[in-house]
């Protein structure tokens, strides 16, 4: 489908967090649609192949540092001859009880995923296009955290609060919140300790918060990109607030019968 449809030729657009996972399908997806993209993230290797493929500009960007990111949206913004929507997939999950949870965890966590994607929407204003948008990745277990990633839900829950600000003193932006359901092929276990996952999937088995399925990459990245061409296209509304979740298909009778 993304070989032929063209929705979103033209457009200006800029992924924070593009170096891999949703970032990285979301850069892929809207380059195939006839974006002009501009992608930013730390891993640098990894954001210079992305780049070349979908003939784009990378930058390398640490979102905790409040100037790289004035720095590089505005030269993102130099590259692409202005910004039409802002994208915002960089996020930090700590696996961590919460009694084990650390100053420094919980630093980090609302550094990247609060004031960070704060950070790059207040430096991405200037630059955003009449009709532009900004399209911010969050959680959808808001209000229903599962064990072991307390810091991970409550920066979410802090950065669904500043963008209710944001909506509250710029009405004129269109502002999308994504809740972020399970997806399959991202990088969120990197690093994190195996023992404690083996617990964590257990418990959340136990309380029914661990789905049969996962979304795919692919569709979850090829729906944050409509919902972006959406929002330009139809000016008039904003699709404030929208959740994710995985389609849960039943098995087939021959992939049963494999079993």
């Amino acid at each position: 489908m993304s070989g032929q449809l063209q929705d979103a030729a033209g457009l200006r657009i800029l992924v924070v967090g593009a170096s891999s996972g949703i970032g990285h399908a979301v850069a892929t997806s809207a380059a195939e649609r006839g974006a002009k993209v501009a992608v930013a993230a730390r891993r640098m290797e990894l954001l210079t192949q992305l780049a070349k493929s979908i003939d784009g500009t990378a930058f390398e960007l640490d979102v905790e540092d409040l100037k790289a990111i004035e720095r590089v949206v505005g030269e993102a913004a130099s590259a692409l001859g202005g910004l039409d929507a802002v994208v915002f997939t960089s996020t930090v999950v700590p696996f961590a009880y919460i009694e084990d949870t650390d100053v420094a965890t919980w630093l980090h966590a609302f550094a990247v995923n609060t004031i960070g994607a704060n950070n790059v929407l207040r430096a991405a204003l200037p630059h955003l296009s009449e009709n532009g948008v900004a399209l911010i990745t969050s959680s959808r277990d808001v209000g229903r955290p599962r064990a072991g990633v307390a810091a991970y839900d409550a920066s979410k829950a802090a950065l669904d609060e500043i963008l209710h600000s944001w909506r509250s003193e710029h009405p004129e932006l269109s502002v999308i919140r994504v809740g972020m359901g399970p997806t399959e092929d991202t990088e969120i276990l990197r690093g994190a300790d195996r023992d404690l996952l083996e617990e964590l999937f257990k418990s959340w088995v136990e309380h029914g918060q661990l789905p049969a399925q996962m979304s795919a990459l692919r569709d979850v990245a090829e729906t944050l990109v409509s919902l972006v061409t959406t929002a330009y296209a139809n000016p008039s509304v904003v699709p404030e607030i929208v959740q994710l979740a995985p389609r849960i298909r039943p098995r087939t009778k021959n992939a049963a019968d494999q079993q």
